[in-house]
């Protein structure tokens, strides 16, 4: 049966804190907003676009959600490469891993997912990129492994990798073994509150959990 693994994408395979932030503080000051530290932004990642734009407003009126909101997508989108950059070790991990499904599951707009994951050359590795916005729920939220169980078929074991204690919600809510990072947007200590299967510093750690050491190689050496 099927081994599937699941990735969250932003602090988990990309580095994208200063182009999220560069956007965020470019449609705020576009709209006559104050921009804030990329830090305090940081910190707001993780329940997606519309969340982000919400809560660095602060309780804004719907017209300037809006206004900001369109702001910040079409210049992100635009500038998603900038300064983003694919995590030290996440591509020798991803071709190690031969057993298993791979997908990626994040509540960053689909369209900004897959254009991200093309231009940097990781989006064959998945056979599923599912979005905050490609469902009508999002991450915490299970309803996403219904259609990955659809995709494949059910699983034998599933694996959640993220960087936030939204994945680590979802992953456990789902039955699936949790695999946090700290290099990504999560606290370290939230990460450790939320008690994850594995808590790990960024891939090359992860590699060496005996989880992710190939099936086949230890079959060959039997």
């Amino acid at each position: 049966m099927t081994r599937l693994l699941i990735f969250d994408l932003d602090g988990t395979l990309v580095d994208t804190k200063k182009d999220i932030a560069v956007s965020l503080n470019h449609a705020l000051k576009q709209e006559g907003f104050k921009p804030l530290p990329q830090a305090q932004i940081e910190a707001l990642v993780g329940w997606g676009a519309k969340q982000l734009v919400e809560e660095a407003l602060g309780n804004p009126s719907a017209e300037d959600l809006q206004r900001v909101f369109v702001t910040f997508l079409n210049y992100y989108e635009a500038h998603l490469m900038d300064h983003s950059f694919i995590y030290p070790g996440v591509v020798e991990f991803i071709e190690a891993q031969i057993d298993w499904e791979m997908a990626v599951v994040t509540n960053k707009p689909e369209v900004h997912s897959k254009k991200l994951l093309s231009g940097l050359g990781l989006d064959a590795y998945f056979f599923s990129v599912i979005g905050g916005d490609t469902l009508p729920t999002r991450k915490p939220d299970i309803e996403v492994l219904n259609v990955l169980r659809d995709q494949i078929g059910p699983w034998e074991q599933g694996v959640m990798v993220g960087d936030s204690i939204i994945d680590q919600q979802f992953g456990r809510d789902g039955g699936l073994l949790t695999c946090m990072l700290t290099h990504g947007f999560g606290q370290i200590q939230d990460l450790k509150n939320a008690e994850p299967d594995y808590l790990v510093q960024d891939f090359l750690e992860l590699a060496q959990l005996p989880l992710f050491q190939q099936r086949s190689q230890g079959q060959q050496e039997e």
